[in-house]
């Protein structure tokens, strides 16, 4: 897994092969489909990269506009114990750079069933914080927040 240049084309990728979680997940906050999250996101980011799978193939996009940090992922994303580690590993060194790049402040909200989400958010130093409803679902979504 390695850090790759985002691009149209990786983005249109990954929106066609989004996982069913990250689809599930903006229908609930924005009320957009998973394709057009992932090319909003990137067109409108300061920053953004793709992640590249161990075969070489997109498995994820993440990115920052204004203060709101974001990743959408393929089902390749964390499909293997390598691909996982390597989240780990390199996600926070992601984050640090969003951090030092964005001026010191980086928040969004994750769907509160998406239980592998919040336990990685904290993982990479994110205060996670209880369940509010958000967007036209009025799902419950926590609000999550980091700063320097």
């Amino acid at each position: 897994m390695r850090w790759i240049k985002a691009d149209e084309d990786v983005a249109m990728e990954i929106g066609l092969n989004l996982r069913e979680q990250d689809q599930h997940e903006v229908m609930l906050s924005h009320g957009i489909t998973g394709l057009e999250a992932v090319l909003d996101s990137y067109i409108e980011s300061d920053i953004c990269m793709a992640i590249e799978g161990d075969n070489g193939d997109p498995v994820g996009i993440t990115g920052v506009c204004e203060d709101r940090i974001w990743l959408l992922g393929t089902y390749a994303l964390t499909s293997t114990k390598n691909h996982r580690r390597q989240l780990c590993l390199h996600g926070r060194e992601w984050v640090d750079y969003c951090l030092e790049e964005s001026g010191g402040f980086l928040q969004n909200m994750a769907y509160s069933k998406n239980i592998g989400a919040i336990r990685w958010l904290r993982h990479l130093g994110f205060t996670v914080e209880q369940p509010r409803p958000y967007g036209p679902s009025s799902a419950l979504f926590c609000p999550f927040w980091r700063q320097l």
